[in-house]
């Protein structure tokens, strides 16, 4: 079996084209879950200062009427 150069040059520029393919599709796949959990994260957070926020409105609104009421 006759060592070609060339064949060994064009060897290693597939396997270093099949190492950067991984590589960037694990960053696309860390990047994808991370937004997924910063997302749900947001969510939760929006949805504790609605709540937090229409309770503090229902008690200052309870407060005036308790002020009218007397």
């Amino acid at each position: 079996m006759k060592f070609n150069k060339n064949s060994l040059k064009n060897d290693l520029n597939g396997q270093i084209s099949a190492e950067l393919i991984l590589l960037m599709s694990g960053i696309i796949i860390i990047v994808i879950v991370a937004m997924n959990l910063y997302q749900q994260y947001l969510v939760d957070v929006s949805n504790e200062l609605k709540n937090n926020e229409v309770n503090t409105l229902i008690e200052k609104i309870d407060s005036i009427n308790q002020y009218y009421k007397k």
